[in-house]
């Protein structure tokens, strides 16, 4: 058994899909309501609310991305926190280390979406 897909409620599937085209993440297709992009066995599919449907109506229901966040392992957290700033996208924390052995931060994608990328350092005896 192992995850393959997560799906995401947006505002709007072109805008989502652009910012996560802008963090590296392989593209798929995209259209007004419906746009998918992956790293590496992930899919994430960005789907568009509208209020006439099932699947939105259930979405609306909470708020979307409320206490979720997504790890993404990455070899050097502060090389790509640079990196997310040089592309003029604002992390919602600087890179700190926790005791649990990851130095990670956090980015926000338009819809409130949180990204943690992190690397293992190793755990603190402190």
């Amino acid at each position: 058994m192992k995850i393959t897909s997560l799906v995401f409620w947006v505002a709007d599937a072109t805008l989502s899909y652009k910012f996560y085209k802008k963090l590296g993440f392989e593209v798929g297709g995209v259209n007004e309501r419906h746009a998918v992009v992956r790293l590496g066995d992930i899919e994430i599919m960005l789907v568009t609310l509208r209020d006439e449907d099932d699947f939105s109506k259930d979405a609306l229901a909470k708020p979307k991305g409320f206490g979720m966040y997504v790890y993404i392992q990455v070899e050097d957290v502060d090389m790509k926190h640079k990196e997310v700033l040089k592309l003029g996208l604002k992390p919602s924390s600087e890179p700190r280390t926790w005791e649990w052995g990851n130095r990670e931060f956090v980015i926000k994608d338009p819809d409130g979406y949180k990204l943690c990328f992190y690397q293992k350092v190793g755990i603190s005896n402190d």
